[in-house]
């Protein structure tokens, strides 16, 4: 039986409850832990989290750092700030907070400004703080816009479908973007758990690169007599634990640059006996349609 050429670096435990290798979103599912694992870096996670996470942390740091400011500003004394009235605590916070406000952005209106030492030097050590977050904040966020990654769609299930006089595995991606990706490659590799050990072996495609994916490709895999997956079934894939590994590889037209996705299908994730639905048809126009949406979608089909 063939096995890959490359090692994936995966180990090869074959522990019983094991997650997927490769989350949906094409992060590995592992947990680094140990005294040696690389601490917490802030540029790095604000690069790769979420723009959801992003933006809640740049908006909470932005309002805590100000916060804190016009704490500061309050504890000095309103009476050493040219502008700001003593009109009670609660006016006084708005005060200071919108003074931190503008002295943290470097904006300056000159509507208040500090008459003392103690708040000149906490207003001049508030703008550097203000220009080198503004600038982690500028070079994080394009970092973001300007990082090549793929936007790929895979279908929810891998299916074994009739091919021929064989049997094929197949699944379909398509690029959920409208940029043009060129040049794209699969590599496909298959594992399952023998013996206590879990093994590898490439999978050889029908085809393995495409020009073009204007639409949807459908990668695959006919089952003949030198697949590792001749002689299983879908108890075995369940009871093997069979695992799919997808690296997908191509160049963006936007970017111009390669471009990389990743991605698993575990052993719940096969149907047997299926087919894929067409995802693209021609309108009354005659212009080809791609609907995203039916990227997937199955129907059922006879396996002699």
């Amino acid at each position: 039986m063939a096995k890959t050429k490359d090692d994936l670096g995966l180990d090869r435990g074959a522990q019983k409850g094991r997650q997927r290798t490769i989350n949906l979103d094409g992060t590995y599912n592992i947990k680094r832990i140990g005294e040696d694992a690389s601490p917490f870096e802030i540029y790095h996670w604000l690069i790769n989290t979420r723009w959801s996470h992003y933006w809640l942390t740049v908006v909470l740091f932005y309002g805590v750092m100000n916060a804190l400011f016009a704490i500061f500003y309050l504890f000095i004394g309103v009476e050493h700030f040219s502008g700001i009235t003593d009109e009670g605590l609660i006016k006084n916070i708005e005060q200071c907070f919108f003074f931190s406000v503008q002295t943290f952005t470097t904006v300056g209106y000159g509507g208040i400004h500090p008459t003392n030492m103690s708040s000149n030097l906490v207003a001049s050590f508030e703008a550097f703080i203000g220009l080198m977050s503004f600038a982690l904040a500028t070079g994080t966020l394009y970092g973001r816009f300007s990082r090549p990654n793929a936007k790929i769609k895979y279908s929810e299930n891998v299916i074994i479908t009739p091919f021929e006089d064989k049997r094929a595995l197949q699944f379909m991606v398509a690029n959920k973007r409208s940029s043009n990706l060129m040049e794209m490659e699969a590599t496909v590799n298959l594992s399952w758990v023998e013996n206590n050990v879990r093994t590898f072996a490439q999978l050889e495609l029908q085809i393995t690169k495409v020009a073009m994916m204007p639409t949807s490709w459908t990668v695959n895999h006919i089952i003949n007599d030198e697949s590792p997956l001749k002689n299983f079934d879908l108890k075995d894939i369940l009871e093997k634990e069979v695992e799919i590994f997808v690296l997908l590889k191509g160049f963006d037209e936007t970017f111009s640059q390669t471009i990389y996705s990743r991605h698993s299908f575990v052993a719940k994730e096969f149907v047997w006996g299926a087919k894929f639905v067409r995802p693209f048809h021609v309108d009354e126009n005659g212009k080809l349609i791609m609907d995203i949406d039916k990227v997937g979608l199955i129907e059922k089909a006879t396996i002699a």
